[in-house]
């Protein structure tokens, strides 16, 4: 896999992107004329995203997000990190309405995705709400996540959504929700207001049915720790505020984004007659920290740099979502790691030649920091079955590595591991189930 920045045309428009090919049937695309939002281009025409940070102010209708800024004034990508192993790419942005004016005078975003080759990213978004002036007034909502279909000119959803259910939400117990389409809500109304079931779930594993194509997904785990939320405002259940667009004459299929300059329009603009014509975006479900209702809402503004964790990517067009699941559970629990030390090493709690420093969220990895020989030796017990496990050791100087696992090498094409400074990364493919030992040695 490689992340590279070309030039990219899509819908009949050609400009600046960033592009992260993981050697599957979907790659990931960051391109100026969608603002360079993190993209998931499953082909055929059809992109996915799972939305930026957006607010509202009770002030004015305007939308504050980073998909207004179309002169790209402060929408900006950098690649990070690229090799086999993973890329790595940061999008910053500011929120901002049709006039360029910011929410708070300086409200902004950093998001970075962390991508693996098995086509899944972590989705790292880091909100500074601003304090500059206060512009826009005390926020209708805070949101951070959407399911959006995006497709080119020429195509329409309706080509490519799965009927009569496009878009399946799990809650990694076996508990589905099949939404049909069009979606129930008449206007925008709270999810669990046609599926209160969602109150108690765990986490939510949302996947997007399409034909002749791979399907796009979010996974959200429900943890303050990893996606922190005000419980929702309608039900007062402990779960985020989930809303849904409505369906009734499928007016949440859009045109005011991507690729398009259009600054003369507030909120948003229904598609129309222009379905097919224009690229289009559509709407499902959105996620927020917190969003008003009524009056008696109150809307706590996130403290600055609070942050939140999405897995994003596609799987296959046959797949009903259930092995999404088991994703989510080795990203939420990870394994307990024993570093096994070397002969005559004392004991002492936390100090050692070999240090497990904890498991990144932001990195879907297992992290280490060693000194000396570049040899680690460690036991994983998984509480849940882990798959395509990830490692990164800090103070590696060889220039590659030797897997050893259970005592036996592990063949060259179930790994890949890449050394970026003194770091090395290895993500191992495979579904690891019991007590599993693993050796590092460059």
């Amino acid at each position: 896999m490689r992340a590279y920045e070309t030039q990219l045309e899509f819908s009949g428009k050609a400009g600046h992107a960033v592009v992260v090919d993981c050697d599957k049937p979907w790659r990931f695309v960051f391109w100026d004329k969608a603002q360079y939002v993190g993209c998931v281009d499953v082909g055929a025409g059809v992109w996915f995203t799972s939305e930026w940070c957006e607010t509202n102010s009770p002030n004015d209708l305007h939308c504050y997000e980073p998909i207004m800024d179309k002169q790209l004034r402060w929408s900006k990508v950098q690649v990070l990190e690229s090799g086999p192993a993973r890329a790595r790419v940061r999008w910053t942005y500011a929120l901002c309405d049709m006039r360029y004016r910011i929410f708070h005078g300086n409200t902004r975003a950093e998001e970075t995705y962390t991508i693996y080759p098995d086509g899944i990213a972590v989705r790292e978004v880091i909100l500074w709400p601003g304090t500059e002036n206060n512009h826009g007034g005390n926020a209708n909502l805070w949101q951070v996540a959407e399911w959006i279909l995006v497709n080119a000119a020429g195509t329409s959803p309706l080509d490519f959504l799965r009927m009569p259910t496009p878009f399946t939400l799990r809650n990694g117990a076996g508990e589905r929700i099949d939404v049909p389409w069009p979606l129930p809500a008449a206007g925008f109304e709270p999810f669990c207001s046609y599926y209160p079931q969602v109150t108690d779930w765990p986490m939510y594993v949302g996947k997007i049915n399409l034909k002749g194509v791979p399907n796009p997904f979010i996974i959200i785990c429900k943890d303050q720790a990893l996606f922190p939320y005000v419980p929702c405002s309608t039900c007062k259940g402990n779960h985020p505020y989930f809303n849904m667009f409505p369906g009734r004459n499928l007016h949440n299929i859009y045109k005011h984004w991507p690729v398009t300059d259009m600054e003369d329009f507030i909120e948003w603009v229904p598609a129309g007659d222009d379905l097919g014509k224009v690229a289009t975006h559509t709407s499902f479900m959105d996620v927020n920290f917190a969003l008003r209702r009524s009056g008696n809402d109150y809307i706590p503004t996130p403290d600055p740099g609070t942050t939140w964790y999405l897995l994003v990517g596609a799987t296959g067009e046959n797949t009903d979502g259930s092995e999404l699941e088991e994703i989510a559970h080795s990203y939420r629990s990870p394994a307990h790691i024993e570093i096994q030390r070397d002969p005559g090493e004392p004991a002492e709690l936390h100090r050692g030649r070999v240090l497990l420093e904890g498991y990144d969220y932001a990195l879907r990895a297992y992290t280490f920091r060693k000194r000396g020989e570049d040899r680690v030796r460690l036991t994983m017990t998984p509480t849940a079955p882990q798959v395509n496990p990830v490692f990164l050791i800090n103070g590696w100087t060889a220039p590659g590595v030797t897997v050893i696992v259970d005592d036996k090498p592990l063949a060259a094409e179930r790994f890949q591991a890449q050394v970026c400074g003194h770091d090395l990364t290895v993500w191992v493919q495979g579904k690891f189930t019991q007590v599993t030992d693993f050796t590092f040695v460059g």
